[in-house]
């Protein structure tokens, strides 16, 4: 393991948060929570597996600041991606596909490219390690 590089990811999270702050608090969870399990168990993470993970319950207004902030350039830790959902079947998309549906409301279908009513109610978010996860635990 990477004890540095772990160490300055604690180091970022008590200047940007104070580390007596729920925020803080709630970061280093995810983040052991992502250090301790093989990376194989962490391809699709939401926001609802992420709370359990932490293992309390914390308000979604707080949970959802920590995830938006370990996605971002400072710490690099999650990333955001999307997916179609119809029937079972489930469809990466790119952030340019979700971007376009968000300024024009169209999202085209991935498969058939037919529009897609109501697209938020079949897209869903969730997040990975970013590979500097696995840099720490290796």
């Amino acid at each position: 393991m990477n004890q540095q590089l772990k160490d300055q990811l604690y180091s970022r999270f008590s200047e940007d948060w104070g580390d007596s702050s729920s925020q803080f608090d709630i970061c280093v969870k995810i983040f052991d929570y992502l250090l301790s399990r093989p990376i194989d168990q962490l391809r699709h993470l939401t926001t609802g597996s992420l709370k359990v993970a932490i293992g309390e319950n914390r308000s979604d207004i707080d949970l959802i600041k920590v995830i938006q902030y370990l996605c971002g350039d400072r710490t690099g830790v999650l990333s955001l991606h999307f997916e179609f959902v119809d029937e079972e079947n489930y469809y990466p998309l790119d952030n340019d596909d979700i971007k376009y549906a968000q300024n024009t409301g169209k999202l085209s279908h991935p498969r058939t490219g037919e529009y897609v009513e109501n697209f938020e109610e079949k897209v869903l978010m969730y997040f990975t390690p970013t590979p500097l996860i696995i840099d720490i635990q290796d």
